[in-house]
């Protein structure tokens, strides 16, 4: 793994010698702004989703253009306050070229790039880009990026806060702006009425990684803890196309407990919106929760920078787990019954 990467900044400083040079500053008014949001996963949407608005509410003239690609290119599609769309192929060096010499004539003013770990391909996108100002987050040495947001132990909200900050706005609100689709929130709503489903607690044992994947086993053990607990209490398990049957048989052994056939994020969105509490293993649905102000009771790393990025940030109470090494390690006992919303 140290060898591994080793090599990885031996290619990045390789790449910065012949990529990063520093932009010509310029005074003019910002017209147009860029985010680079190719790596962005669900919760990097979400905890980034009010940027979007305030920058309309600032400047409703201004112009918002999103890097994003094909996989998450639903997330930003949906938003109303972004007028352009740009879709690039990960990981294609040559793909990141088009765009970039592409995006060089659409004359953006301002990049923002919150990346903490950039690979050559970003450096040349934004290179050949060619922006006026680069705002980027712990780049101080870099010259591409000539506004720097440094490491101060803030969330990642804060992070794009103080983007927006450095291009004039002020009384900056925060509050996500969580997606929603029609079709989705009909089959929810008649999936909650044909199952007798409110005030229920939303169960989430599967994270993107595989640290937060719960096993079987442990899956059992969690439901006969709560199940026997929390007796008045019914749970819906969220899950994904490739977690469907599985959870579906589980719950066959469970009267009290559901789950939706979930195809895409937005079914999930809608279990979390009619919840009474979140449980999960995954930063994705917290931050979701999170912008529904939800109570959570989370599984987080003990990682405190990633804790520090990623950490709930609701008004509900919100209680904390962490574990080392997998999220298996948490045994259901941890949860403290007192907080399980009555």
């Amino acid at each position: 793994m140290k060898f591994k990467q080793f090599l990885r900044n031996l290619r990045i400083n390789i790449g910065k010698l012949f990529i990063d040079r520093r932009p010509e500053t310029s005074s003019l008014p910002i017209q147009k702004i860029l985010f680079l949001r190719q790596d962005g996963k669900i919760g990097d949407y979400i905890v980034s989703s009010f940027a979007f608005r305030e920058l309309k509410k600032f400047n409703p003239t201004l112009q918002i253009g999103v890097v994003c690609t094909k996989h998450n290119q639903y997330l930003f599609s949906q938003n109303p306050y972004i007028d352009q769309l740009y879709l690039v192929k990960k990981k294609n060096i040559k793909d990141y070229i088009r765009c970039g010499f592409s995006l060089g004539k659409e004359n953006y003013d301002v990049v923002i790039d919150p990346t903490v770990f950039l690979r050559n391909r970003d450096l040349l996108l934004l290179r050949l880009i060619n922006a006026k100002i680069n705002i980027g987050y712990q780049k101080e040495g870099y010259k591409l990026f000539n506004q720097n947001i440094p490491y101060s132990a803030q969330h990642f909200s804060q992070v794009y806060a103080t983007a927006l900050e450095k291009v004039g706005l002020t009384n900056i609100d925060l509050q996500y702006d969580i997606p929603f689709n029609q079709k989705a929130a009909i089959a929810i709503s008649t999936f909650l009425k044909e199952n007798q489903l409110k005030d229920y607690i939303a169960l989430n044992f599967f994270g993107y990684f595989s640290m937060k994947k719960m096993s079987d086993e442990n899956i059992i053990t969690h439901l006969n803890y709560l199940t026997e607990n929390i007796q008045s209490k019914k749970i819906v398990l969220l899950s994904a196309p490739d977690t469907n049957d599985k959870l579906i048989d589980l719950a066959k052994n469970f009267t009290n407990v559901f789950v939706y056939p979930t195809t895409e994020i937005f079914h999930t969105i809608e279990l979390i919106r009619h919840c009474q509490q979140l449980i999960s293993v995954d930063t994705s649905t917290v931050h979701i929760a999170s912008g529904f102000n939800k109570p959570i009771i989370a599984f987080y790393h003990n990682n405190e920078y990633e804790f520090i990025h990623w950490k709930p940030m609701t008004q509900s109470p919100t209680h904390i787990l962490f574990f080392d090494k997998t999220v298996n390690e948490i045994t259901p006992d941890k949860i403290n019954l007192e907080w399980i919303e009555s």
